[in-house]
C-alpha cells in the first residue's frame, strides 16, 4: 500500500490502524506455524534418513539370501518354485493433520498361505529370502510415508515463510508508513487550521479595537 494511493482521512487512519493489527496477529500466527512445521520437518528428516539406511541393509540381506538360494537349487528350480509362494499384500492410508497438511500413514496387510511347497523340496536359503523380502513390504510402505510426508511439509513450510516474509518484509512496513503519513498530514493540516483560525481571531479583536 503506497502511501500516493491513501487518502490521508480519519477515517482511513482508524482502518489501517485496525489492519496493522491483523496483519500482525497473523504474522505471529504465521511464525508458530513455521516453526512447529520446521521441528515437524526435521524430526522426519531424521526419521527418513533412518529408514532408508534400514531398508538399504535389509535389501541386501534379501538379496544375498536369493543368491545363495540360486546358488543351491538353480535358477531355472528357483524360478519354478516361485509361483507357489502365496502372499497377498493390501496397503491401508490414513491421513493426520499437522497445521493444517494432511500427511498419510502406511500401514500394510500380509496375509501369507503357507507353507507354499514341501520343505524337502527346496532350500533353506528360499524360506529365508521369502521370509526377508516379506518383512520388506512394511519397510518400503514406511519409507514411502516418510517421504511423501517429508516433501509435503517442505512444500507447507516454503509456502509459510513466503507468506511470513511477505508481511515482515511488505505488508506491515507499508501499513506503518502509510499510518505515519496520515498522522503527519492530519497534524500538519490541524497546525494550519489552527494558525488560520489565529489569524482571524487576531483579526477580529483589532476590528472591534
Amino acid at each position: 500500500m503506497a502511501r500516493y494511493r491513501v487518502v490521508p482521512t480519519k477515517s482511513t487512519l482508524m482502518r489501517l490502524r485496525r489492519d496493522l493489527g491483523f496483519a500482525r496477529e497473523g504474522y505471529d500466527l504465521l511464525e508458530q506455524k513455521r516453526q512447529i512445521l520446521v521441528v515437524e520437518l526435521m524430526g522426519l528428516m531424521d526419521k527418513t534418513s533412518d529408514a532408508q539406511e534400514k531398508l538399504e541393509k535389509e535389501l541386501q540381506e534379501a538379496f544375498l539370501a536369493l543368491r545363495k538360494a540360486v546358488v543351491r537349487m538353480g535358477r531355472r528350480h528357483v524360478s519354478d518354485v516361485a509361483p507357489a509362494v502365496g502372499i497377498e499384500s493390501d496397503l491401508t492410508i490414513q491421513m493426520r493433520r499437522v497445521m493444517g497438511v494432511n500427511l498419510p500413514q502406511v500401514t500394510v496387510n500380509i496375509e501369507d498361505n503357507a507353507p507354499y511347497f514341501s520343505p524337502g523340496e527346496t532350500s533353506f536359503w528360499v524360506d529365508e529370502a521369502i521370509s526377508r523380502f516379506k518383512g520388506l513390504l512394511q519397510d518400503l510402505a514406511t519409507l514411502a510415508e516418510l517421504r511423501i510426508s517429508l516433501k509435503r511439509l517442505a512444500v507447507e513450510v516454503k509456502k509459510t515463510m513466503r507468506r511470513v516474509n511477505a508481511l515482515d518484509k511488505i505488508a506491515i512496513p507499508d501499513y506503518e508508513e502509510s499510518i505515519k503519513y496520515i498522522e503527519d498530514t492530519l497534524e500538519e493540516s490541524e497546525r494550519e487550521t489552527f494558525a488560520t483560525l489565529k489569524i482571524i481571531k487576531e483579526r477580529l479583536e483589532k476590528k472591534k479595537g
